[in-house]
């Protein structure tokens, strides 16, 4: 993150692809589930303090409201200036 902030508006953490490239390397939406929950919000914090440009995260919506409410607010105090949903 400190290598691209002198060159970039904000960073991006994409946790919206679907894709089965995704799932074959464990990276997009296969890191929504609630094993790799401390290491998403982990990387969250860690980008958070390392730049002072924004952190974004796009999701994909969770089974209930609850769980994607949670998620936000998880990924919102972990340091996320702001989160989208990648809907479909």
């Amino acid at each position: 993150a400190k290598l691209c902030q002198p060159y970039c508006d904000a960073i991006d953490l994409n946790l919206g692809c679907p894709q089965r490239t995704a799932y074959l390397g464990h990276f997009g939406s296969y890191l929504l589930e609630p094993k790799d929950r401390d290491l998403v919000i982990r990387i969250v914090q860690a980008g958070a303090a390392a730049v002072k440009i924004p952190i974004c995260v796009k999701i994909r919506l969770m089974a209930t409201l609850e769980q994607t409410i949670q998620l936000v607010e998880q990924l919102r105090d972990a340091g996320a200036t702001w989160v989208a949903i990648h809907a479909r």
